[in-house]
């Protein structure tokens, strides 16, 4: 029997969170039950080269930062499509998810997997394209998808508001390697020695892209409260430059007063030894769905303080704290209060971080979800392929 044919379409193949974790899935699926493709509307990132290593060819289209004609980014698409001729289509974001919706049913009436990784649809947080498509997508998701993957709980109501099929949904949450994100001495003592800081030095950080989601500002706040309170705490941001350079994060530290107490690292490979040199991992964000630095960071036994955005609280559990969005006292609050604690209880509430996450987010165990929802869809469109009048009597029932 032939392995399934799998076309995944994305935005981009950049280090982002989605595009990670799209690249995880993949890397977890057996090789010998899927043929895997990638079409990514933008750039030939990271994710793009981890994946063509593995053998799995990606093609990078690299058309939205050129305003391309939406005419002829569809095109492209289904001529992609006729020439992969995938079993499943599987798309990943809101523009992949309408254009690859779209292409996938001119293309041969393909089987399309809506992912949705967004968890607000607030005109105060997101742009108006990101609103007006997702928009599209809830008055197109009756016809074109035939399964809805969300990312978060939270997710479901927010886009059974924006008339998504609720029928169609199904949650499949992040996954996290274990191998690659854990614990580490090793990688403590390289990075801490890479800042020119001994290992006593309470060091507090917040990992993600230069971008006004993240709320640097109430983070870079909420360290000039703890900086008043405790003078031994350092901090560090690690992140590509998005809509923030890193001239504006340096600004803002500069403005703050705290050029002498923060490291800036930008985006690096070894984002799992930077975790694991930490002691508290922050995430300050507006907006998310599942937050992967969360659960990387608790896969490195690392605890994390998060605001009460997208499906943070259930990830964190009992093992860190939950603040509210944009609430900068609240936040240096549950950082002094997790330093304050012995050095062993604190290592402990990290590893029970990390068996949080061993028991829930498996990287496995997310990779076979996703396999056996392929499975299933293709079979859907196997029993409608089939000819003559029962057949027909079948589908309509």
């Amino acid at each position: 029997m032939r392995p399934l044919k799998v076309c995944c379409i994305i935005n981009g193949t950049g280090p982002g969170g989605a595009e990670r974790m799209l690249g995880r899935v993949l890397k977890n699926v057996d090789p010998t039950e899927f043929e895997l493709s990638v079409i990514s509307l933008n750039e030939f990132g990271l994710v793009a080269e981890e994946l063509q290593q593995l053998g799995i060819p990606v093609h990078a289209l690299n058309i939205l930062r050129k305003r391309v004609p939406k005419a002829i980014i569809f095109s492209k698409i289904v001529r992609l499509l006729r020439t992969y001729k995938p079993d499943v289509v599987q798309t990943w974001m809101y523009l992949s998810d309408l254009f690859g919706g779209l292409a996938a049913k001119v293309a041969g009436r393909l089987p399309v997997i809506w992912n949705i990784r967004h968890s607000t649809l607030d005109p105060q947080i997101d742009s108006r394209n990101t609103i007006w498509t997702a928009h599209i997508c809830g008055l197109l998701s009756r016809w074109v998808p035939h399964r809805i993957v969300l990312n978060a709980e939270v997710a479901q109501t927010i886009h059974v508001r924006a008339r998504y099929a609720a029928d169609k949904m199904e949650v499949i949450p992040n996954g996290f390697d274990l191998d690659e994100f854990r614990p580490s001495r090793q990688a403590r003592c390289t990075i801490r020695k890479e800042l020119a800081l001994s290992d006593r030095v309470p060091l507090v950080g917040l990992i993600g892209r230069f971008h006004p989601h993240k709320d640097h500002d109430t983070f870079f706040r909420a360290a000039s409260i703890i900086g008043s309170d405790r003078s031994d705490v350092r901090f560090l941001l690690s992140g590509g430059e998005n809509v923030l350079k890193r001239h504006d994060i340096q600004a803002l530290i500069t403005n703050y007063g705290l050029h002498d107490r923060f490291s800036v690292l930008g985006h690096r490979s070894d984002v799992a030894a930077v975790y694991a040199s930490l002691d508290v991992v922050v995430s300050s964000s507006l907006t998310e769905g599942f937050p992967n630095v969360v659960g990387e960071a608790m896969a490195c036994g690392i605890p994390c303080i998060a605001t009460n955005v997208g499906d943070s609280a259930t990830i964190v559990g009992d093992t860190g704290r939950i603040v509210p969005v944009r609430n900068a006292p609240a936040l240096a609050n549950a950082v002094l209060e997790l330093l304050k604690l012995p050095r062993e209880s604190l290592v402990e509430l990290g590893r029970a971080a990390r068996q949080r996450v061993a028991a829930r987010y498996s990287i496995r165990h997310i990779a076979t979800q996703y396999a056996k929802l392929w499975k299933e869809v293709a079979a859907t469109r196997k029993t409608i392929c089939v000819s003559g009048p029962r057949s027909r009597l079948q589908k309509a029932a």
